[in-house]
């Protein structure tokens, strides 16, 4: 014989189960909130946007210049720029400089020394927040008539690197955040499973 439930011991139950689900719900978003929230503050870092000449950038001359824009303001103590040709050897030939006009930049002087290839490794600490990075990329120089065709069509995108991303400390961070939001989300969707079970 089965057990009697009296309709409104049903819509008691009901309710409470509605209520369970909402509040397992909200605690879930904020979570994922709070994680998108502290995730881009804790990796929030003086870190590669852009340079010139751009990474992987075929040039038909080695430069004379290196500029790098960085994510934030660049604190000059402790932070630096080192050009090495394919031999590893320094050809940089002094630390790199703060520019004065922009704040988010850094400067350094090179001398090519016939190199087809160039590495440009940094590192910085963050004027804003204190917080260091590191990183590198490389350009080439070509200055046969194909290498002035790429350096052209690099300078009509606008001289970025397009797709090539340059090393950083700081690549990953986007992936951790969306991971730690979905990971929330989980949890909050295994709660709400749990509570229906047991109502």
């Amino acid at each position: 014989m089965g057990r009697f439930t009296a309709p409104w011991m049903r819509r008691v139950r009901s309710g409470q189960r509605f209520r369970a689900m909402r509040l397992v719900s909200a605690a879930a978003l904020f979570i994922a909130a709070l994680t998108l929230a502290t995730g881009s503050t804790a990796f929030a870092h003086a870190s590669y946007v852009s340079s010139n000449p751009a990474a992987d950038a075929v040039l038909t001359a080695a430069p004379t210049t290196v500029t790098i824009k960085f994510a934030e303001h660049v604190n000059p103590t402790g932070s630096d720029v080192v050009i090495y040709d394919a031999k590893h050897t320094v050809v940089s030939t002094g630390p790199a400089q703060v520019v004065q006009a922009d704040l988010f930049s850094m400067s350094v002087n090179m001398a090519g020394d016939g190199s087809e290839i160039y590495l440009v490794e940094w590192h910085t600490v963050s004027a804003d927040d204190g917080d260091p990075d590191i990183g590198g990329f490389v350009f080439h120089v070509d200055n046969t008539a194909g290498a002035q065709a790429t350096a052209t069509a690099t300078a009509k995108n606008g001289g970025t690197g397009g797709s090539s991303k340059p090393s950083g400390g700081s690549g990953a961070s986007a992936w951790l955040v969306a991971l730690a939001a979905i990971l929330g989300l989980l949890v909050g969707a295994g709660g709400v499973s749990a509570l229906r079970r047991r109502v």
